[in-house]
């Protein structure tokens, strides 16, 4: 009996061990994860987002210089000029607070997402502390066994056999835990690697945006070239191949 528990307790160490190097593990994916996490937050907000703003305002401000370039010579082109200059600013602006509205929707998840991490710190603080009452705990236990009540020379049958028995329970409850643990490690590693490819996925798109947005500026300032360049209605009707 005393032999098959020394046996479990041994068992059950290399077990908690294990799952002490698989946690290290998982905590350091997870905070790989997070910080790829963070740099893609950072390339999709403060890059691209501000060049794709960027774009356009310039864009809007080329049309409205495209539309004061027009040299009006009736009544019904200098109307069409002045409803396309706010249908224009109108776009624009309507454009500019669906962003701003995202934009808040997106502060309030990262409002919900700092106080989740707060949480997050408070448990481990009181997880330390938890620690530190166990090691304070044992270490009055260490000093009792020393010269205290828990000394070897103070024990009795009664004692031993309450002991033995509080072992014996512990093992089985502890095998339990264990076991429960590791399943939930597991997850959590499988969780944490489909979140890698995620966040690697994500970097590639937002990488392939980004040139998208160069390209769209570049388009841009060829765009720029054109404004004030005399068309007539050939120009507008007539295809290229044409005779």
């Amino acid at each position: 009996m005393k032999e098959d528990r020394k046996q479990a307790i041994n068992s059950l160490s290399s077990k908690i061990l294990d799952n002490r190097a698989m946690l290290f593990q998982a905590r350091a994916n997870i905070e790989e994860n997070r910080l790829m996490v963070l740099s893609n937050y950072a390339a999709a907000s403060a890059g691209n987002q501000q060049l794709a703003i960027h774009n356009t305002d310039d864009i809007f401000n080329s049309r409205m210089t495209i539309l004061d370039s027009y040299d009006c010579t009736t009544e019904v082109q200098a109307r069409y000029v002045d409803e396309a200059k706010d249908r224009s600013e109108l776009d624009l602006l309507i454009h500019s607070a669906e962003l701003n509205r995202r934009s808040m929707l997106l502060n309030q998840k990262m409002v919900s997402i700092n106080t989740q991490l707060i949480e997050a710190n408070r448990e481990v603080m009181q997880l330390n502390q938890e620690m530190l009452d166990f090691n304070e705990e044992n270490l009055e236990a260490n000093r009792e066994m020393i010269s205290g009540v828990l000394n070897p020379l103070l024990a009795d049958e009664a004692m031993i056999e309450e002991l033995s028995q509080e072992n014996g329970e512990s093992v089985s409850e502890l095998a339990s835990l264990v076991d429960n643990n590791r399943k939930s490690i597991m997850d959590l590693l499988a969780q944490s690697k489909a979140n890698r490819k995620i966040t690697i996925s994500d970097k590639q798109t937002i990488g392939q945006r980004k040139e998208s947005l160069y390209a769209n500026r570049e388009q841009i300032t060829l765009m720029r070239n054109d404004i004030g360049m005399k068309v007539d209605y050939v120009d507008l009707f007539l295809d290229e191949t044409e005779d």
